[in-house]
């Protein structure tokens, strides 16, 4: 049996998504708690061990803002950890195979490359970059230049479409996306 919290409230993409349709933009300082939430989250099961205190070596490997869900209590959880991966886990995936949302995912993941937490962090960058700009970081119609601009694209601040946007921000972001 798999047991969840019941969690009430929104995805951090409807949240996204509701204020586009009002052409309105999130608040930068609760992109920035979604941000932070999300990390904690993500970090809490890189950090799981098993009952032996031996690491689990968790990675997501889905997060995006449909996975990000924030309660009416503020909080964010990260959700869906069906293509999430620990190390020593006897079900394993194709090596071909890619799982999860190709716009979120690290270059690494995308070449098909091992990967570990920081892959997440790439993900969760990724959100946070565009909660605050309310665009799309990496967009197309077809995959395969979705997986190109992932790998190849230059990544603009995300002051250079929201001016508000602090350099100190900017800059987490950009480390987080950091190739």
């Amino acid at each position: 049996f798999l047991v969840m919290e019941y969690v009430h409230g929104e995805s951090m993409s409807r949240l996204i998504g509701a204020c586009q349709r009002r052409e309105q933009q999130v608040p930068l300082a609760i992109c920035s708690a979604m941000s932070i939430d999300t990390l904690n989250g993500l970090h809490a099961a890189h950090e799981a061990r098993n009952e032996r205190g031996e690491p689990l070596g968790i990675v997501h490997r889905d997060v995006s803002p449909q996975n990000a869900m924030v309660g009416v209590d503020g909080v964010t959880r990260v959700l869906d950890f069906g293509v999430a991966k620990a190390t020593g886990r006897l079900q394993s995936t194709q090596n071909d195979e890619l799982k999860g949302k190709l716009a979120y995912m690290s270059p690494q993941q995308v070449m098909g490359e091992q990967v570990d937490r920081r892959a997440d962090v790439w993900a969760a960058a990724v959100c946070l970059w565009e909660a605050i700009t309310g665009m799309r970081l990496f967009r197309a119609e077809v995959q395969a230049t979705i997986a190109l601009k992932v790998l190849n694209d230059p990544i603009p601040p995300p002051s250079a479409y929201r001016r508000e946007c602090p350099s100190a921000l900017d800059a987490v972001v950009l480390r987080g996306l950091s190739r």
